[in-house]
Parts: structure tokens; sequence; C-alpha cells
């Protein structure tokens, strides 16, 4: 992916796994190793180790890719969900454990084993929000990077756009971030949208069956509807200006789907 906005973002995959990995400690580590039901818990392990201190990128096959999709489905903040952490520790290992996944994707053989981006994506989206501090500007980078090397292996076209909201969620309110470069990447949004639909009405009325009416991966469609919530609510509190007001309309269209 080449767009001339996207270099704005400063794309970069290590930014964010070199503030996640580290905090992400051996009992943690463990914990996502034994993710399924404690099963072959050394044979997740070593993967993971390899991943975390050598940035060794794991093949997705069973070990260590069960448990890490299984963590990534965690929820730390409701008190009876089994496997994961709670609060801010199962945060982070959601966090780490969707990172790697997303990182994993693009490598060679993984590109051929990836079911959807996006509902990995909005799951880490969230957890970055938790955890917030420096991990938002690295999560910035990290989803600019991840437009430009998994785009190219979404065959439905859906899944890139997902990751471009990912990006918007992050970078809509980050100070450090341009106008120009958020608009930029609404109107990308907005854009690739637009083509994909069938029913170009889309373009004039900004309102349902958007995005979420083609997404065929959709277990985490409501957790896309929040973020929609979230960009809305925002952009409608801030003083007028181009920036609010796209925000403001890809917020809308995502959460009235």
């Amino acid at each position: 992916m080449t767009e001339s906005w996207l270099s704005t973002f400063d794309p970069n995959v290590d930014a964010l796994l070199d503030l996640l990995c580290p905090q992400v400690d051996d009992e943690m580590l463990r914990e996502i190793a034994g993710a399924d039901y404690g099963n072959d818990v050394e044979l997740h392990l070593a993967p993971l180790k390899l991943f975390r201190d050598a940035r060794v990128i794991p093949e997705l096959t069973w070990h260590p890719a069960e448990v890490l999709e299984l963590i990534r489905w965690s929820e730390p903040d409701d008190p009876e969900w089994k496997p994961g952490g709670r609060g801010r520790q199962g945060h982070l290992l959601r966090a780490f454990s969707c990172a790697t996944l997303l990182r994993a994707y693009p490598a060679p053989p993984n590109e051929k084993v990836w079911h959807s981006f996006n509902e990995t994506a909005v799951q880490l989206v969230i957890s970055l929000q938790v955890l917030d501090g420096e991990l938002i500007p690295a999560g910035i980078r990290f989803f600019a990077w991840c437009l430009e090397h998994l785009a190219a292996l979404d065959d439905e076209g859906t899944e890139a756009v997902f990751l471009g909201i990912a990006l918007l969620a992050l970078a809509a309110r980050h100070e450090g971030v341009s106008d120009e470069a958020v608009v930029g990447l609404c109107r990308w949004i907005d854009d690739t949208v637009s083509a994909l639909l069938p029913d170009k009405q889309w373009a004039a009325t900004r309102r349902k069956n958007w995005l979420l009416s083609m997404n065929h991966h959709d277990l985490r469609n409501t957790r896309w509807i929040e973020v929609g919530r979230r960009l809305y609510g925002w952009a409608e509190a801030q003083p007028s200006s181009d920036r609010a007001t796209w925000v403001a309309l890809i917020g809308r269209a995502l959460s009235e789907d």
C-alpha cells in the first residue's frame, strides 16, 4: 500500500512491540501458553519466548496460534471470562497476543493461514486505549505498518479498511498527529468503502448499510460499533474543523451500521 498520506503516520512495527514485550514476564507468557485448558504448555511457550525475547516470528501452526487466538478473544473486564487475565494485566496479555498475530500474518508461510484481521485489530485497539500512555503513539505507528503490509493479503477488500479505522481510533484525538494526516486517512476510508458498496447512495447519505454490512468475519462487530461511537462522540465535542467533521462522519457511519 503506497498511499501518500500513510507515510505521515511513520509506520513502524517495532515501536509497539518494544514497549509491550518487556511488560510480559515469564509468568504472563506461561498464562498465554496455558490458554488451551493447559494442554501442550511447553510446546506453545517455546515460540512465544522466541518472539518476545528475540522477535523470531512464529509460524502460525497450532503451536502457538491456538493460544494466541484464544487470548485474542479474551475479555479482561469480564470477571467470568476464561481464559485470559483480568484488568491491566489481562489487557497486556491481549495486546501482546493481538500484536503478535498481526505481526506474524504477512510473514511466510503465515500469509495463507489468516482468517480475518479486523477482529484481532479491534481487540488490540481497545486494549491499547485502556493501557494508554506511550502505547498510543506506538500503536498508531503499528497500525500504519499493518496497512502497509497486510492490505496486500486482503482479497475481500474490507479487512484493510478495518485496519484504517483501527489507526483512526488511536490517531483521531492524538495531538501528535496532524489534521492533514487524519483527514487523509478519513478520505481514504470513505473512498474505499464507497467503491466497495454496490449501492452508491452511501456516498450521499453516509448512513445505514456501511462497512459492517459487508463484513463476513463479524464476531466483534459490536466492538467496532463501540469504536465508531467513541469517534463520533469525541468529534462532536470538538470545535468545528475538517478533522472533527471527517472523524464524525466515519464514526457515525460505523456506529449506525
